[in-house]
């Protein structure tokens, strides 16, 4: 399984891919600090995307998520914010997740869910 970490704090990629080793090493983790980036990046590769809230320039998930579904991305986004993020699965193609605070993340059974899916 092939993930996206936008965030631009490259720690979370760093402790997303750290944690998630002691339930599936097979987990291909690649870190982007911009959401141009991971557009440019060819998001159709991955499976999943850990997008942080705010990105600069970008404020909240109403000026990113548009972004990820005009580029034509169609997996599962999770949101990691505390925030309440003000937009419904209905207004895109791809699944939403969350929002989870980023410290849930940290905890093996949180992160290994939300991956797996279960």
């Amino acid at each position: 399984m092939r993930i996206a970490v936008v965030d631009d704090d490259p720690i979370e990629l760093m402790l997303l891919r750290e944690l998630s080793t002691s339930f599936d090493d097979s987990l291909e983790f690649e870190g982007h600090t911009s959401v141009r980036g991971f557009i440019e990046s060819k998001p159709e590769q991955y499976d999943l995307v850990f997008l942080d809230r705010r990105i600069p320039p970008h404020d909240e998930y109403r000026e990113t998520l548009p972004m990820l579904a005009s580029a034509g991305y169609e997996g599962r986004v999770v949101l990691m914010t505390a925030h309440d993020t003000g937009v419904k699965n209905s207004d895109y193609r791809f699944e939403l997740v969350g929002p989870v605070n980023k410290i849930d993340l940290l905890e093996p059974e949180t992160l290994k869910a939300l991956i797996h899916k279960a």
